[in-house]
């Protein structure tokens, strides 16, 4: 957090050539007079020596406060905004400087007697905020971690979408020993932040630290994409991937770590605890059955999938959910009416999925019904859905505009840019195969019984253990139901999740929830496509879905 001003050395000593300049001006006119002294030169030069000496004490002992002020200023000016910013406040403004030097200077006792002295000023949310923010700072620094809490979460009260506060709270409630508090602390930073690349790599590390292998993947990987040289996340990439059997990805961030800065003893130590079935992070106690059945679970069962976020910046990709069609001659439906687009896929943007196209463009496109384009008696007609894939991708175009003509029942309700990062997912619970899933990892954990074995306590730990959402192309579905393979052997062959799209909420300028997506009673759809049709390109044969709670 702390951030250092520009020394003064330069302007010292360019003040301190000036001064011997001006003694060596004074010495080469004696030696051209003979070594004989003009007095009226000499005075000259004493006062503009004396002048330069006055700049250079002021320079040391007085002008450098005044500039480093100004550097504070520029340096945090995101973490102070507009605190103190009205002309009848500048000397408060000043004050918050000065109790930043300090704090710049370890001297937290005196920072945080300013700080005090400066709540008594506070008008206006961001002079609250600017106050508790740095004091919350200043009592983690000296240890007082509960009553840093505390003022976290006072400043939050003011202003929820403080993603600063929300990282740093995280933190604190990761040294207090509360986890779960400190996962919602990261998750709430990212909803306010999600180009933080601290955030990120503090989720990653709060789920490693639970041995939840699967998920450190994406937000470790994306704290890399915001910052390369973030070390730790590399750490947590090589620990987690080893969890999960992939030794060559392992390998890879384990180099990287190394070559980054973390200690390679450490990491080699973590994965030997792993593989003794230790929690290198917490108690060194062998982990319970049940623990070590949900670990061969995510290991045995863990696929490549690409994990999609939004809402997303204009940075480049072209991949989109709704919007305008991308076709110029858009599929109709049964009604003769032209279908929206659900979905654009551009497949260069997607890696890491087996047998995907490496280029091309996949398109989804639903009627604009009540049913959402699913005929639920023949759920792979695709009379009012379509997918179509066409291999050149310039044909297509890459900007991403409304629909103006969807219904306010068609669930994408505006063109949206997403985010496509690769990463690993491990069989969800309400997967047809997740039962024999379970039962074999049960058995490798020692319990032969399997699921009937277990108390309900057990059963549901597991089940909550493989059970989360979210937008993706890959992996294992979710569900709000039921998985429609589970009692139709027909439908078994769609082994492969082409896309999954599910409802989504986000802030709206007061921090209330606005859904942009909408299945149903926030539900969601999926696409599966058999494996062998996925290889040859073939997208005319589609199992399409979708469900509400």
């Amino acid at each position: 957090m702390k951030k250092k001003g520009i020394p003064v050395a330069v302007a010292v000593a360019i003040v301190v050539a000036a001064m011997l300049g001006v003694i060596g001006l004074v010495v080469f006119d004696m030696a051209q007079r003979g070594w004989k002294v003009d007095s009226g030169n000499l005075a000259k030069a004493g006062v503009i020596f004396a002048g330069l000496l006055i700049t250079l004490v002021k320079l040391l002992m007085g002008m450098g406060n005044s500039r480093s002020l100004k550097l504070y200023e520029r340096s945090y000016a995101k973490e102070i905004g507009n605190a103190f910013a009205r002309s009848d406040s500048k000397k408060h403004r000043k004050q918050l400087l000065r109790a930043l030097a300090l704090y710049n200077e370890n001297k937290y006792d005196a920072a945080l007697k300013l700080l005090d002295e400066l709540e008594g000023h506070c008008d206006t949310r961001d002079d609250y905020c600017a106050v508790l923010l740095f004091r919350a700072i200043c009592y983690a620094e000296i240890g007082h971690l509960e009553v840093a809490v505390k003022e976290y979460e006072s400043l939050l009260r003011y202003n929820e979408k403080q993603a600063t506060a929300w990282s740093n709270l995280g933190n604190l409630k990761t040294k207090l020993g509360k986890r779960k508090e400190a996962l919602e602390c990261y998750e709430n930073a990212l909803r306010y932040d999600p180009e933080n690349a601290y955030a990120h790599n503090n989720l990653a590390q709060a789920y490693l630290a639970d041995g939840e292998w699967l998920k450190v993947i994406a937000p470790a990987e994306r704290a890399l994409e915001l910052k390369d040289n973030l070390y730790p996340a590399d750490s947590a990439l090589a620990i987690a991937y080893h969890a999960l059997g992939n030794s060559e990805k392992s390998k890879r961030h384990f180099d990287r770590a190394v070559m980054g800065g973390s200690k390679a003893d450490n990491i080699i130590y973590a994965m030997r605890s792993i593989d003794e079935g230790k929690n290198p992070f917490g108690s060194t106690a062998v982990k319970s059955d049940i623990d070590r059945a949900i670990g061969f679970i995510q290991r045995d069962t863990a696929r490549p999938m690409v994990r999609i976020s939004l809402p997303a910046p204009e940075d480049g990709n072209k991949s989109r959910f709704g919007g305008a069609p991308v076709d110029e001659n858009v599929p109709l439906d049964s009604n003769g009416k032209k279908m929206h687009l659900l979905a654009a896929i551009w497949c260069s943007e997607i890696h890491g999925i087996p047998d995907f196209p490496e280029k091309g463009v996949l398109r989804f496109y639903i009627a604009d019904n009540d049913c959402y384009g699913l005929d639920f008696d023949n759920p792979t007609a695709q009379k009012d859905f379509r997918v179509l894939y066409d291999e050149d991708e310039d044909k297509f175009d890459e900007c991403v505009a409304d629909d103006p003509e969807i219904s306010e029942n068609f669930p994408v309700s505006a063109g949206l840019h997403v985010r496509l990062t690769p990463t690993m997912s491990s069989m969800l619970c309400m997967d047809y195969g997740f039962e024999d899933a379970v039962n074999a990892a049960l058995r490798k954990a020692g319990i032969e019984e399997g699921l009937d074995g277990l108390s309900d306590e057990d059963s549901d730990l597991i089940y909550e253990k493989n059970s989360y959402g979210g937008h993706r192309v890959g992996g294992y579905p979710c569900f709000e139901q039921a998985d429609p393979r589970e009692c139709d052997d027909e439908l078994k062959k769609y082994d492969v999740l082409l896309l999954q799209i599910v409802s989504h909420a986000i802030p709206d300028e007061n921090g209330h929830e606005k859904y942009i997506i909408m299945f149903g009673d926030e539900g969601g759809c999926q696409f599966f496509i058999p494996r062998e049709k996925l290889r040859n390109r073939d997208f005319s044969d589609i199992l399409y879905n979708w469900d509400c709670g």
